[in-house]
């Protein structure tokens, strides 16, 4: 046997043809293969399309060869190490063929493989078990050239390989259908897709995005004309689930669309797209291929339901938002434009929509509105609804003509029924600060019945009723801040709040904080109110630097002392048992056991009980102090009674646990 070894160092190919690199080959056979091994060495080859570097090729006198290849750059992909056996190979002046191939990487799909030299035409097929078939013919000879390959039942995790590891790579799957590409001198000038998936799964590293399941069809035609491409598509996804953090879809949808594409720009001149449950979407843009950005853009919907629209796409984004929990029906009408890297206009209008918050923080039925927004043109928005709620107070029907120029918003007056009273706004003024939004009002509360308002919060029922004027509300930076001093009236006394900064109102977990200050506060409607038993006389309520959490509250400094002045101070005996169980119930079973327990009401010189709250701990104080114990009622006038604390650390949580067990016990009689 003869052993010839060919050493070459550099080829450089001219074309996409291996013709060149096959006929230098030949020229060495100057013996038969049956009597000859013959080891080629290449250190590089290059393409426009591909470079390997490298090669050996080993042919055997039996009719076998092997191929190996240090590494393979090809669509932007590198295989190092790359091995291929052909159990029958044949090279001759005629054509190359691989009978019996076999790819290392691939072991369980075997290959044939076939090149005419004369007529330039190619076969290539991969057939493994299960039917699976990937076939390739071209003809480079004709004038367009023409390559087809043909899938059937063609496993989709073997694409993994020929995709970039960032994104969701096949897992399982098959697909079935045609690719045709036609092409010249200057490359690829027309490529046909016909795709069939079935039972598509993939994932990416993150877990961020995934399929399972997808079933679907796929059609693109795409032809280039100079150096621009002109191609439509059409994407039919029948069944499997989809999801796209945050987003998780099922299918049903379908997308038409057609544009251009230059290598730098992809440009969508229409688009249609069907959203299940929804409605159709039609769309175009500009989108800069190298910087990934979008430079123009305009979707329109008309009649989409807001039913599982916002549920499906937009609140999935609104997870830390006051959004996060609600619902929303009924239909609307958007028209998006984007241009200059901005929002140019924003048409909207909702047709006998409701926004229901899934906590019941809020909710308003029948909105209509049209706004007519644009970033350079002033316009008057029209909003109206038929009824609503917020915090549990019913709000009335109202509408409202909102001003508009760009990121200016005016509202000059507005009305809110609350019951049988209303809030009225004056002077709301919204606008965006590098994309921060920043609004102000001034509002005035007029009267509103407490009777109303306790039964729609579910309180205890109180009487009088409650009013009072905002001077000034902001909000900047997610910060509402009351600027001056609130002033509502209650209890026949006076409630003062200043210092009023609510953080995140839309979010999560809003914080609010600030003073409140109480004045002469008629004790006898309080206490019959939320049936504590009954106290005469007049109370101030003094509530300072109080911090609220998710509205619970975790900071302040309480003091509660008896009003200065001349009045009636008479103490039951019922309230001084409910106080004094506040601190356990040894005080009430003290009171009980002495002779006092045949009196029902008792004199009283002052109350006073204080509360600085701090991790969930409340530092107690009273009227007067004494070591350890101090006093919350010290006695006065005949009969007299004195009641005195004596735990000054008193766990919140415990503490309003049996506040609320002293009001359920004496819920059921209410004295107006």
């Amino acid at each position: 046997m003869l052993n010839k070894t060919i050493i070459y160092t550099i080829i450089r190919l001219l074309s996409c043809s291996l013709s060149g690199l096959l006929s230098f080959c030949l020229l060495f056979l100057s013996a038969p293969l049956y009597a000859v091994q013959i080891t080629l060495n290449v250190a590089d080859v290059a393409a426009p399309s591909f470079t390997a570097r490298g090669i050996k090729v080993v042919l055997a006198q039996e009719g076998s060869a092997e191929f190996s290849i240090d590494e393979l750059h090809m669509a932007e992909k590198i295989w190092r190490k790359v091995h291929v056996h052909c159990a029958e190979f044949l090279l001759s002046s005629v054509r190359v063929t691989c009978h019996k191939g076999k790819l290392d990487a691939i072991p369980d799909l075997p290959f044939t493989f076939s090149y005419e030299f004369a007529s330039q035409r190619l076969e290539l097929r991969l057939a493994a078990k299960a039917n699976e078939l990937w076939q390739v013919s071209a003809d480079f000879r004709a004038q367009p050239w023409r390559a087809t390959a043909l899938l059937r039942n063609a496993q989709g995790k073997r694409l993994a390989g020929l995709l970039s590891p960032d994104w969701p790579l096949p897992t399982q799957g098959a697909l079935n259908g045609t690719l045709v590409v036609h092409g010249d001198k200057a490359g690829v000038s027309q490529i046909n897709v016909d795709l069939q998936l079935a039972d598509l799964a993939a994932a990416d590293a993150s877990g961020l995005h995934a399929a399972e399941k997808l079933t679907g069809k796929l059609h693109v035609d795409a032809t280039r004309t100079g150096q621009k491409w002109d191609w439509r598509g059409a994407l039919d996804w029948l069944g499997g689930e989809l999801f796209w953090q945050p987003l998780y879809l099922r299918g049903g949808h379908t997308l038409r669309a057609s544009g251009q594409w230059d290598g730098a720009q992809l440009k969508v001149t229409q688009a249609v797209a069907s959203l299940p449950g929804v409605g159709k979407v039609e769309l175009n843009a500009l989108w800069d291929v190298k910087k990934s950005s979008l430079l123009e853009g305009r979707l329109v919907g008309m009649n989409l339901s807001l039913a599982n629209g916002f549920a499906d796409y937009a609140k999935p984004f609104l997870e830390k938002s006051a959004l996060s929990a609600a619902e929303l029906k009924g239909l609307v009408d958007v028209d998006w434009q984007y241009r200059n890297g901005a929002t140019q206009a924003l048409l909207i209008k909702l047709r006998d929509v409701a926004v229901v918050d899934g906590e019941k923080r809020f909710a308003l039925h029948g909105i209509n509105a049209d706004i007519p927004w644009h970033a350079q043109l002033q316009n008057v928005a029209h909003v109206a609804f038929a009824d609503g709620e917020l915090m549990g107070l019913p709000l009335g029907a109202t509408q409202w003509q909102i001003q508009m120029r760009g990121n200016d918003f005016i509202l000059p007056t507005a009305t809110l029924p609350i019951l049988d009273g209303k809030l009225e706004v004056s002077d709301f003024r919204m606008h965006s600060v590098n994309d921060m939004w920043q609004w102000k009002f001034s509002s005035t509360l007029t009267s509103i019945s407490m009777q109303k308002l306790s039964t729609a919060l579910h309180w205890p029922e109180m009487h009088g009723s409650l009013s009072g004027s905002i001077p000034k509300v902001s909000y900047q930076d997610k910060l509402l801040k009351v600027d001056g001093t609130l002033l509502f009236r209650v209890f026949d006394g006076t409630v003062l709040a200043n210092h009023l900064e609510l953080f995140d109102p839309f979010g999560r977990a809003p914080r609010l904080s600030g003073n409140l200050d109480m004045r002469e506060l008629d004790l006898d409607l309080l206490t019959r109110t939320f049936s504590f038993g009954n106290i005469q006389g007049r109370i101030d309520l003094g509530v300072n630097n109080f911090e609220l959490v998710s509205w619970l509250p975790v900071r302040f400094d309480a003091k509660l002392a008896s009003s200065p002045g001349k009045y009636r101070k008479r103490i039951s005996q019922k309230a001084v048992e409910n106080i004094s169980s506040l601190g356990g119930a040894g005080g009430v079973a003290a009171l009980q056991r002495s002779f006092l327990r045949i009196f029902e009401n008792f004199g009283y010189e002052r109350i006073g009980l204080s509360c600085a709250l701090h991790n969930d701990i409340c530092m107690m104080a009273g009227v007067e102090d004494n070591g350890n114990a101090y006093t919350i009622v010290k006695g006065g006038g005949i009969p007299a009674i004195t009641v005195i604390g004596y735990n000054r650390k008193v766990g919140w949580s415990e503490l309003i646990t049996r506040l609320k067990r002293v009001l359920e016990d004496n819920r059921k009689a209410v004295i107006k």
